[in-house]
This record gives C-alpha cells, sequence and structure tokens, in this order.
C-alpha cells in the first residue's frame, strides 16, 4: 500500500505552528494518515508571496504521490535546462541541460511554478483532508507536558503532539531546545516580482525572452559579480517570475527589516545591467524583498517526550529563491507523514520523532551546502575562476547540441542523482523496514518496551538515500 493512502492504527492530535509551505503539506499528509491536525500562523490571511518556485523531480515526484499531477500540468511547465548569460553584455555564456533520459531515471520532471499556486493548492489539499488552518494566531508559548500552546491573547490549545514548521526564528524550536536560531546576514537580499507577459505585447523581444518554448524547455540565469538575476514563465505560460540577488552593500534606504511583506519601490535598486534584462526589470513598480542568512541546523529537533518536533526552516536553514526551497520541506512533510502513519502505540513517539531528524538531517545538511556552493559559482568575478566556469558551460551547451555519448549521461546521473533521484518515501519506509519493524518485533517477542532506542546515525545508502537505477 502506498504511504499516501495508509491510516495509522492510532489516530492523535497534532498543533502545527505555521501555515507555509512545510506546515500545509505536513497537515495534508497527516490528515491522510488519519490525523487529526490544526494549523496556526501569525499571519492575517493565507501567504501571498510573488515570484515563483522550483519544482525538481524530487519534489514533483512526491506531489505527483499525493495525487497533484492535474493540477501541476495545469499552473507548472516542465523545464530541463537553464541558459547562462552575461548580465553586463547579454552574451549567452553556455547552458546546463538535464538530459531527459537522465530525468526520467529520477522518476519524475523538472517543473516551475508560481509560489502562490503551489500554496493554494496545498491549502486546499490540507483543508479537504480535514485539517483546520486558523490565520492571525500568534503563539506566543510551547509547552511539552501536557503537550499545548498558547496565543498572544491567552488562549491555550492542547494537542497530543506540536509541530514548529513556524520557520528560523521559531516559538517551538526554543520550547525544544531552550534556544532560538543563530542567525548571520550573509550579505545579499533576493528581490522578488512577477510581471503579466500581456504587458510585454508591444516589446518582441521581451516577449520572446518570457514565452515558454516547448521545443526547448530553458530558463534564463543572468550572472555577474556578487549579483545575479533568475526568472521563469510561470501560471501557465501568462506571467513572468523575477528573483533578483543583490548585494545589500549596494541598496540603500530601505533598512534591515526582513520578511516577505517589505516591499521595496523599483527606483531603490541599483539595477543596471545588459538592455534586455534592464527593460525587464523595470517593468514592476515595486519588489518583495527577503535577505539571506547564514544559519546552522538545531541539534535537537524534538525533545525528551517526542511530544514537541520542528520541521523545515525551523530545523534546518534554507535559502530563499533557490532550486530546493521549497522541496526541502515537501520532502520533510512527506517523511513525517509515512513515519506517522506507522503509528499504533503512544511509546512510539519519541522514535518516530527521532527517526525523523535521523532521516532529514543529512540530507538537509547536503543539500544546503550545495546551494551555498551554487552560489559561489553564479557570483563568481573576473578572473580565472569565472574564465574556467564560462568555459565549462559552453562546452556543455556545445556538446548538448552535438548529442551525448553513454558516457558522458552516466556522468550527469552520477552527479544529480543524490539530490533529484532521492524518493522521501522510500527513504522513510526503508527506516521502517530497518528499524521500525525491528522494534516492533523486539517489542512482541520480549513483551516490553526498550528503556532507550536510538536509531543508528550510519544508515548509509538508508539515509542518504541514492536513488536505485531501475532498467
Amino acid at each position: 500500500m502506498s504511504s499516501s493512502k495508509r491510516r495509522a492504527p492510532l489516530s492523535i492530535d497534532f498543533i502545527i505552528v505555521g501555515a507555509g509551505i512545510a506546515g500545509l503539506a505536513t497537515a495534508f499528509r497527516l490528515c491522510q494518515a488519519g490525523h487529526r491536525v490544526r494549523v496556526l500562523d501569525k499571519a492575517a490571511g493565507p501567504n501571498r508571496r510573488a515570484g515563483g518556485t522550483h519544482l525538481p523531480p524530487n519534489a514533483t515526484k512526491v506531489l505527483m504521490d499525493w495525487g497533484f499531477k492535474d493540477e501541476l500540468l495545469k499552473h507548472g511547465l516542465s523545464t530541463r535546462a537553464s541558459t547562462f548569460i552575461s548580465i553586463d553584455t547579454g552574451k549567452v555564456i553556455g547552458c546546463l541541460e538535464w538530459k531527459e533520459d537522465v530525468l526520467q531515471e529520477t522518476g519524475a520532471d523538472y517543473m516551475v511554478i508560481r509560489y502562490r499556486d503551489l500554496y493554494d493548492m496545498l491549502y486546499r489539499a490540507a483543508i479537504n483532508a480535514g485539517a483546520r488552518i486558523t490565520y492571525g494566531a500568534t503563539v506566543t508559548s510551547v509547552h511539552a507536558n501536557p503537550p499545548h500552546v498558547e496565543l498572544h491573547d491567552g488562549t491555550v490549545l492542547k494537542a497530543d503532539m506540536v509541530v514548529g514548521a513556524d520557520g528560523p526564528r521559531s516559538t517551538v524550536r526554543e520550547a525544544v531546545g531552550g534556544w532560538s536560531s543563530e542567525e548571520v546576514p550573509e550579505g545579499h537580499s533576493a528581490y522578488v516580482a512577477i510581471i503579466s507577459r500581456d504587458v510585454l505585447q508591444n516589446d518582441p523581444e521581451l516577449s520572446d525572452l518570457t514565452r515558454f518554448h516547448e521545443n526547448r524547455p530553458d530558463y534564463p540565469i543572468w550572472t555577474g559579480d556578487s549579483r545575479h538575476v533568475i526568472a521563469f514563465t510561470v501560471a501557465g505560460g501568462a506571467e513572468f517570475a523575477i528573483h533578483a540577488f543583490l548585494p545589500d552593500s549596494e541598496v540603500n534606504g530601505i533598512g534591515d527589516k526582513d520578511g516577505w511583506d517589505v516591499i521595496v519601490p523599483r527606483e531603490k535598486l541599483p539595477f543596471h545591467f545588459e538592455p534586455k534584462l534592464q527593460r525587464l526589470l523595470d517593468i514592476p513598480a515595486t519588489y518583495q524583498r527577503v535577505r539571506l542568512f547564514q544559519r546552522e541546523c538545531a541539534e535537537e529537533w524534538t525533545d525528551e517526550s517526542g511530544r514537541l518536533l520542528i520541521m523545515g526552516e525551523a530545523a534546518h536553514p534554507l535559502y530563499p529563491c533557490v532550486l530546493q526551497s521549497c522541496s526541502m520541506q515537501i520532502e520533510d512533510a512527506e517523511v513525517l507523514g509515512t513515519l506517522f502513519s506507522r503509528l499504533r502505540a503512544w511509546d512510539q513517539l519519541p522514535h518516530l520523532a527521532e527517526a525523523f531528524q535521523e532521516l532529514r538531517e543529512p540530507r538537509t545538511r547536503a543539500i544546503y551546502a550545495k546551494e551555498t556552493k551554487a552560489f559561489d559559482t553564479v557570483w563568481v568575478g573576473p578572473g580565472p575562476q569565472r574564465d574556467a566556469r564560462d568555459q565549462a558551460l559552453y562546452g556543455m551547451m556545445i556538446e548538448g547540441h552535438k548529442g551525448w555519448d553513454e558516457t558522458k549521461m552516466r556522468w550527469q546521473w552520477d552527479e544529480i542523482c543524490e539530490v533529484f533521484g532521492y524518493n522521501a518515501r522510500d527513504a522513510a519506509e526503508d527506516w521502517w523496514v530497518m528499524w521500525g519493524m525491528l522494534r516492533e518485533r523486539s517489542i512482541t517477542r520480549e513483551g516490553y518496551c526498550p528503556s532507550s532506542y536510538t536509531v543508528p546515525f550510519c544508515m548509509g545508502a538508508t539515509v542518504t538515500h541514492y536513488a536505485e537505477l531501475r532498467n
């Protein structure tokens, strides 16, 4: 039976703090597993963040398994390549292409989608699955014994388990470990906007740039010295999402306030780029701004009782507007939902909570390191390193035109299988087969529950979960 169809023998009450992608996806999966879920969020209403988001194969395969195929095909667009362009001259540097045969081996398509469409999709699914979602509910304190939260107005809400999906400045994280997340400004901010392609009718050059081309489904990345712009077509081809990364030292007069509610007028942003990109960036009157921070993973993702647990950005760092931003949160939800679809006894709670961290921490650390390294690649300044990068990208573009041989295909697979080939459901199911069932059998044989049970950290391929090649 698919884990998304399995219902837990023991149904419990969850409170999820935070109604972002992680919170909504988790609410949906836990409801699917037969649990009762209430979601609390301090925002006045559903997230209306601008821009788009990537859904690489490791995310789309989860969403497809959840039954979202029709909505993904309606709102999302498949892509297979990114074209690198000089932010100063407009010259095409090269292309990074994911070959179709390689993507097929990962088990799903690489897609891009408007953030709002993904959010609304998960919101509707969570509501339809039975979740209760309350906005304007600021959680001021969280307690484990018994599990409950207190709201800003003094209301106390009880549950069997509290899950913190409330972002990097998490209230639940403080309750779990007694500490808040330490953060250091990275030095850049992302400026995000979305434009209707209708406004480009009188500019054939920009109209063609922003059009989705089925015969070459790529998206542009303008790269420069400590800055870049990434953009792609969304909303079924009707809109174009823009994400510009700029050094904070070059943007004056907007303060240090952080968050998706920070709106910056276009005239305050130092866009001085190649003409085509310049015209594109001049269209939005305002941009949403979110700062980049360097953060560390939480040491503990659950408390001793197993009744408090953190996930998403509350547990591990994520950069905004990068390739795996939403994917890691969707994976978190699938792993947690799969684990708790196995719940049959109260004494399993701490062990399943510990398993969640054992499975997710190595994965999210590895992805964060890759995303950090990717910035170094797109932000490299003039010199030998940039020349080497440009030569490599140009070589990939030429090889792509000629056709790749089996050796090069295998090299690309080896490069991406760890990332795109990861299957969150399989990772959780493998853990259950190797360790969860072992504990169940031990209890059945001995008639007792071990006083302590630690999932071994060295679980090899089960934790990192390299996908198997299926011939």
